[in-house]
């Protein structure tokens, strides 16, 4: 009976021995994964090098004559020359505004880097050149600091005092493993719900509704987490509804505009549309589809689409604060894994701010609005833009940065991003291989 079951016990041995070998092997190709991810396998160092060669002749740069070919050809169309007056033969064709002139602000998403922008508004107001805007919008960070602009300064003091003492601990409560297991997210928005009850507090709804009432407007921008696409919000009109949920449902699309996806989970929202039916909606952050955006009350007289009339908007201003600078400062690439893909997404949101504020350029040209940009000061070297780990001193030095760039009036740029000298593409030509040799790297 024993040497009937030793080779049962062998072959038992032989499958365990082998088992443990695959194990191995297994928990080795991970550790060198996540080794890799981290940034800590040593690079191949036979790996060919190459050099740019650059071509003779330099590229055309043309975002530039095109933003100043359709300058040129809305002025021929419409009779409008510099500052939208009337010029030359043309003047028989140039269509009278449609519209009375409007002041129209959109502040950008921003994350860590709105205190800028809130600075920026309180030094505005300073400067004695602030104007009461008709319209605000605002996506994510910049939602926040929107809704305090369009009630005017009366609400500086609270602009400075949210912005300049947050904490992390105000915005969210982090709990990995039980969140992520409970609403598939890192960590829970309590802590910001109840900040934003404290914010938008009865007296903050009556002056909303008041403002509404007068034919201004605040836009608030989400994004449509099933559709991935914009949503745009009237707050004042639903704070103005009448609905006994209205001032809670204000508060409910701040809180979704300024919910990070995969940090906190997606808001919910009960939407009737327009065939009565119901259906349930998850929105997150508006800065996801958006950077900046603008929209109008629908009071305005709009041309009509069968008959353009270029200029309708002449007299009217377009502000943009942006939280952040055009171009993120050349930084050594990450080699961490969490790092790349931060930087990735830093890219991505940045790339997204320019294009949205060259589209609205356009929309200034076409309109006849005048284009006003404001953006942090390219050589800022503070504080990285970290949500995780806000920092006080950083967000004090943020917003007196940007009271300081607006105290005597904001240096206001009037071009669209990628047209000014330095701020083209960089263009590379055919590559040459350089071996093994030592290469001095372009910058």
């Amino acid at each position: 009976m024993d040497s009937a079951l030793r080779p049962d016990r062998a072959t038992a041995y032989r499958a365990r021995v082998y088992r443990a070998r695959a194990c191995r092997v297994v928990c080795l190709m991970l550790a060198g994964l996540l080794l890799a991810g981290c940034g800590l396998m040593p690079s191949a160092r036979h790996a060919p090098l190459y050099a740019p060669r650059f071509p003779a002749e330099p590229y055309p740069k043309i975002e530039a004559t095109a933003v100043a070919s359709l300058a040129a050809a809305v002025n021929q169309s419409t009779g409008l020359g510099q500052h939208g007056r009337v010029v030359g033969a043309s003047r028989q064709h140039s269509p009278l505004p449609r519209a009375r002139p409007l002041n129209i602000l959109a502040v950008s998403a921003g994350g860590a880097h709105c205190p800028f922008a809130a600075g920026a508004l309180i030094g505005w107001t300073k400067s004695g050149q602030r104007p009461a805007f008709d319209v605000v919008t605002g996506t994510s960070s910049g939602a926040l600091v929107g809704a305090f602009a369009f009630l005017g300064p009366k609400y500086d003091d609270q602009l400075e005092s949210l912005f300049t003492t947050l904490d992390t601990a105000d915005l969210f409560d982090i709990r990995p493993i039980g969140y992520l297991w409970r609403d598939g997210a890192l960590a829970s928005p309590h802590p910001l719900e109840r900040r934003l009850e404290r914010v938008f507090n009865d007296q903050f709804m009556n002056d909303l509704r008041a403002a509404h009432a007068q034919g201004r407007r605040l836009f608030i921008g989400t994004t449509n987490f099933d559709t991935k696409r914009l949503v745009v919000w009237d707050v004042g009109a639903i704070a103005s509804s009448g609905d006994p949920a209205a001032d809670m449902l204000v508060r409910k699309i701040f809180l979704a505009s300024t919910t990070w996806p995969g940090l906190l989970p997606p808001v919910e929202f009960t939407v009737q549309d327009k065939n009565g039916q119901w259906r349930r909606e998850r929105h997150i952050d508006g800065g996801a589809a958006a950077q900046s955006f603008v929209r109008f009350p629908p009071n305005i007289d709009w041309p009509n689409p069968g008959e353009p009339a270029p200029g309708w908007l002449t007299g009217s201003n377009l502000y943009i604060v942006s939280c952040g600078k055009l171009y993120q400062a050349a930084t050594p690439a990450p080699s961490r894994f969490m790092g790349r893909i931060m930087s990735g997404v830093s890219c991505l949101t940045n790339s997204l701010a320019r294009a949205d504020m060259s589209r609205l350029h356009t929309l200034c040209a076409t309109s006849g609005m005048k284009f006003h940009l404001l953006v942090m000061p390219q050589d800022y070297l503070g504080g990285e833009d970290n949500i995780m780990e806000l920092n006080v001193a950083t967000l004090r030095q943020l917003f007196d940065m940007g009271r300081r760039r607006t105290a005597a009036g904001p240096p206001w740029r009037l071009t669209p991003p990628d047209v000014e000298p330095g701020e083209e593409d960089s263009p590379r030509g055919a590559m040459r291989e350089a071996g093994s040799r030592q290469v001095n790297m372009v910058k």
